[in-house]
């Protein structure tokens, strides 16, 4: 029962880090850096990287999981926001 978890845990659909990562668009990661998935954040990148893949990783120091949802309250929030835009334009 055990190893049928661990399979799924390395489906594709459940980890991206276990997919096929070429062809994608370029990629901009934001991570906290006390959040839980940031080892897997810093992995995705590697891994996007290694497909050829253009990919930014933005980690922010001292923040948790999701922490651009405070928006206006936390500087850090406000720049994760500002560095998404900025990353959109260059894009066109």
């Amino acid at each position: 029962k055990k190893e049928g978890h661990l399979i799924l845990l390395k489906h594709p659909l459940i980890s991206p880090v276990f997919a096929n990562l070429g062809g994608l668009p370029p990629l901009l990661i934001q991570a906290g850096g006390i959040e839980v998935l940031l080892d897997g954040s810093i992995l995705l990148a590697e891994r996007v990287k290694s497909a050829g893949v253009q990919v930014t990783l933005e980690v922010y120091e001292n923040m948790n999981h999701v922490f651009q949802k405070f928006g206006d309250l936390l500087s850090e929030s406000r720049e994760a926001f500002d560095n998404i835009k900025k990353f959109i334009e260059n894009l066109s």
